[in-house]
């Protein structure tokens, strides 16, 4: 479905990798976006992630705000996909068929954790490789570790919007067919931070929960008035898709 520009999946967590695991057996390249309302905005702001983000084989709704705004403009209840979610679900599909992973992002330490947890949660998984995500200056050296390592699936933590753009850049020297940005999900692999409860999440709250554990992200918040003015003017000017 077309929201602010964008084609988002309107359906749900179970499609989406019916849809995903079609294209990786194809060996066809998937650059998956999960989308919130802050990425949105600085797609606004910035022309050159507006076209990663256009140009993306597929977007799912990670963020309540694309949620609402759907509903907002389309009158239509879409089901919002967290990223972590989905990846999750991607290593469990990684665990049942072979498929080997490549896991890039974090911290060193918290990478090395998170991939040490990862195999022991799913035991067989094939793990090709992985790598911290502070590499300023070393991109050759890193798309060159993921090559040799010929993996099927890059999951990649590296923060909005760098993650979105190191895949976009080298996705087309790239082995695997599945690419998706991850975000904080190495610091919750790793045991270094919990996500929220149910109930928060299933509430939409989730974002809130993680900015009150790290107030740091207080000032990331001020994209919400900008996201709901872009909102608003979609609708009054009658250019709900666009």
């Amino acid at each position: 479905m077309n929201v602010l520009g964008y084609r988002v999946l309107a359906g749900s967590k179970q499609a989406a990798l019916i849809r995903i695991g079609d294209r990786l057996g194809r060996g066809e390249k998937t650059h998956i976006i999960t989308l919130n309302s802050e990425m949105v905005v600085a797609g606004r702001r910035d022309p050159s992630f507006q076209r990663v983000l256009e140009e993306a084989d597929l977007i799912i709704p990670d963020g309540i705000g694309v949620v609402w705004a759907t509903r907002f403009l389309r009158r239509v209840r879409i089901m919002r996909i967290p990223g972590i979610d989905l990846a999750e679900q991607l290593l469990k599909t990684a665990q049942r068929t072979g498929a080997r992973v490549y896991l890039l992002g974090a911290r060193e330490a918290v990478n090395k954790e998170a991939v040490g947890r990862i195999t022991e949660k799913y035991p067989g998984i094939v793990i090709a490789g992985n790598h911290h995500g502070y590499f300023q200056g070393q991109e050759e050296l890193v798309i060159e570790d993921i090559i040799a390592g010929s993996p099927d699936i890059l999951l990649v933590g590296m923060g909005s919007p760098g993650q979105e753009f190191f895949i976009a850049h080298a996705r087309g020297r790239l082995p695997a067919a599945v690419m998706m940005g991850v975000g904080g999900s190495f610091d919750i692999w790793a045991g270094y931070r919990k996500r929220a409860s149910r109930w928060i999440q299933s509430a939409g709250l989730e974002w809130l929960y993680r900015t009150l554990v790290d107030l740091g992200r207080v000032r990331r918040l001020t994209f919400i008035p900008s996201f709901v003015w872009l909102v608003l003017s979609a609708k009054l000017t009658g250019r709900s898709a666009a």
